[in-house]
């Protein structure tokens, strides 16, 4: 995590993502750097890489360091250049003030986890399907994977074994139907894609297939799907 002292030259205060003209402007900036073909597929890109750079540093040191971070909106810079459409960005913070768990944790993990969903993934969700039509369920099921992914193949590895179960157990509370008020929602937008892996591909290894498309094949050519893409078991039945 760096503190935002002097972000690069393609970024934006997070925060101003809420308005809509900025928020349009960035979108129409970044499309033809992604190779995306309109601002619906635009979103949803942009969507999975600050999904990923917000929740990585903030889950894995919630859950493998006990140290709370603030990225939320208010707090945080998306910088959004790209080379040769791989992202070369970062989020930097402006106050890097960390917080540490107590014994009971519990409430304190509330608060960080709402600074990164309610404070932040949330509103861009509510704002992404407002500005370019692309459908919440498929910017929530971009961000449930990226939480999926952080926890399964970077936190729980990792993680000191005195610590693991406490890691479990953030993730099971991640993806609980009850845990409804971290993300200011009715409903926990994470739990209907936290399905069981299947056996798929050649050879076949243990995928958790999403229920949606990311449209990430648009942005390629020759078209390049995502190896849990829905799509690619539609093709199988053909």
């Amino acid at each position: 995590m760096k503190q935002s002292t002097q972000p690069s030259e393609s970024h934006i205060d997070s925060v101003h993502l809420l308005d809509i003209q900025q928020c349009v402007s960035t979108l129409e900036t970044i499309m033809p750097e992604l190779g995306a073909p309109d601002l619906k597929v635009t979103a949803s890109l942009v969507i999975k890489r600050i999904a990923f750079l917000a929740l990585a540093p903030t889950l894995y040191a919630m859950s493998v360091y006990n140290k709370g971070l603030n990225l939320s909106l208010d707090n945080s810079v998306f910088e959004y250049q790209l080379d040769n459409r791989i992202w070369q960005n970062g989020m930097p913070v402006k106050n890097t003030e960390v917080s540490l768990a107590p014994d009971e944790r519990e409430q304190w993990r509330d608060k960080v986890l709402q600074r990164v969903f309610a404070e932040h993934l949330t509103r861009l969700v509510t704002l992404l399907h407002q500005v370019t039509g692309v459908p919440q369920r498929i910017l929530w099921e971009n961000i449930a994977v990226r939480v999926f992914s952080i926890y399964e193949r970077r936190i729980l590895p990792n993680v000191p074994c005195t610590l693991k179960s406490a890691a479990e157990q953030d993730l099971a509370f991640l993806v609980d139907a009850d845990t409804q008020q971290i993300f200011a929602m009715d409903e926990n937008p994470l739990t209907r894609f936290y399905r069981k892996k299947r056996l798929f591909g050649e050879p076949p290894q243990p995928v958790r297939m999403r229920r949606t498309c990311c449209f990430y094949y648009q942005a390629t050519e020759p078209e390049v799907y995502c190896s849990n893409c829905p799509l690619l078991l539609k093709q199988k039945k053909k």
